[in-house]
């Protein structure tokens, strides 16, 4: 991808409206849910809520030390080629050559300690344990290939891989664990497909449509795009960790089956997540990009979200047992008062999701740190206070406490740096639901 391909392309298509292209991911985002929904299903009924905790370490163990040493380089290099200040042949370089080496070196560290069996690693066999080593460097460097793709404002094209890797992981999944009854070992190869196949699609997609080249960044560029990734990173980690916070507290405190079944039905609810996520990724480069609109449309986008995400979350609740029942099974009906406590911290969540990309579009990481790891601190603090007296619900608990903590933060930091009201943010408003027409904030 070259800065002229880039520009000739945008000079030939007139920019999509943030709405349509909020249309365009949540569509697809509604795709890849239920895809993700149906192999959540598979896994309950075959692995069980111990099996289903297994898996949940691995995978979270596999996301969070790969993520964890990439230092969000692949965020880095997504500003600077959505930006346009660097070409973004470099940008893709740095971001999957810094993926590669992350999850080297998580992957050689975490070896002893696979072996040796401690702590963590004692929720699964050893063997799933060495699956997930492979799932490391897919994974990342899948999602680092998703970002440019993104950034680019390559929707559709996005959209497409997406949805091929949902398929690919919902098949393997059957092929594997279901007929071939391979197991944790085999959910995790199954995750594994998924992410090749994105992998494999956005970087043919990216060569073919952007002129991708084989260029490496010079130390001044992998400068630029390292620092601002290291500003965003403990962002990163602090959003990849508030979610899943409560699997780790479990894995030492509690039992396979207590991860299984907060993983299960925590992994239901945040599916709803792909209602601001979608906004998110349609709403950030115009946020990067800057505009006098850019406040009004942040505020727009998370009345739309959180009045949408409400309404999700008063359909499932009001159908939860049944649904635990009929998508999990009877082993797992124990975790349905969970899905209750849960709800305040996915509706926090879907705003905290658009005040994230805002103040990452305005170059204030920083500031979306302290947030991230200030309902960190809460989610765990009361993981580990109510566990002893609640049990696995502790997690549940902590999660949506942490989530409104880090809401509230990013609140008050938007209105201070927007001066907006809260009225004019916050209040629906009757020209909101045009967002999807062809009239549109031109930002």
């Amino acid at each position: 991808m070259t800065e002229p391909s880039m520009s000739l392309e945008a000079s030939h298509k007139p920019a999509p409206t943030s709405g349509r292209d909020a249309l365009v991911v949540f569509t697809t985002q509604a795709g890849v849910a239920a895809a993700g929904i149906l192999s959540q299903s598979l896994l309950a009924y075959v692995l069980l809520p111990e099996g289903r905790g297994a898996y949940a370490v691995c995978v979270t163990f596999a996301t969070l030390a790969g993520m964890s040493l990439s230092f969000s380089a692949d965020i880095g290099a997504q500003f600077f080629a959505m930006t346009k200040r660097i070409d973004p042949s470099k940008c893709l370089a740095l971001g999957l050559g810094a993926c590669l080496a992350g999850s080297a070196a998580a992957g050689a560290a975490a070896l002893p300690l696979i072996s040796a069996g401690l702590g963590l690693f004692q929720q699964a066999p050893a063997s799933a344990f060495l699956a997930s080593l492979l799932l490391m460097p897919l994974a990342c460097c899948s999602f680092a290939a998703e970002l440019q793709l993104a950034g680019l404002r390559r929707f559709k094209a996005l959209a497409l891989h997406l949805s091929a890797r949902a398929i690919v992981t919902v098949s393997s999944t059957v092929l594997l664990v279901w007929w071939l009854d391979q197991g944790v070992e085999g959910a995790i190869l199954a995750l594994c497909a998924g992410h090749a196949t994105l992998l494999a699609g956005c970087l043919w997609d990216l060569g073919k449509n952007m002129g991708l080249q084989r260029e490496w960044p010079s130390r001044q560029e992998c400068r630029q795009m390292l620092g601002y990734g290291l500003r965003s990173h403990p962002t990163r980690l602090g959003n990849l960790l508030a979610p899943r916070i409560g699997i780790l507290v479990l894995g030492v405190l509690g039992s396979q089956m207590d991860i299984g079944l907060f993983a299960a039905v925590s992994a239901i609810m945040l599916q709803l997540h792909l209602i601001a996520d979608s906004a998110g990724i349609a709403l950030y480069p115009r946020t990067a990009n800057g505009g006098a609109l850019v406040p009004k449309l942040v505020g727009r986008s998370l009345r739309l979200t959180w009045l949408a995400t409400a309404a999700a979350l008063a359909a499932l609740l009001s159908v939860s047992t049944p649904l635990v029942r009929l998508l999990l099974s009877e082993a797992f009906l124990p975790a349905v008062p969970m899905m209750w406590i849960l709800a305040p911290g996915v509706l926090a969540l879907s705003v905290t999701t658009l005040l994230t990309t805002y103040f990452k579009g305005k170059n204030r990481p920083g500031l979306c740190s302290w947030a991230s790891w200030s309902g960190l601190g809460v989610n765990i603090a009361f993981c580990l206070a109510l566990h002893p007296l609640l049990g696995v619900q502790s997690a549940a608990w902590g999660l949506s406490a942490g989530m409104a903590v880090h809401t509230l933060f990013l609140s008050i930091a938007f209105h201070r740096h927007t001066r907006l009201s809260l009225s004019s943010v916050w209040m629906p408003q009757r020209e909101d639901f045009s967002y999807f027409s062809v009239r549109n904030y031109a930002v």
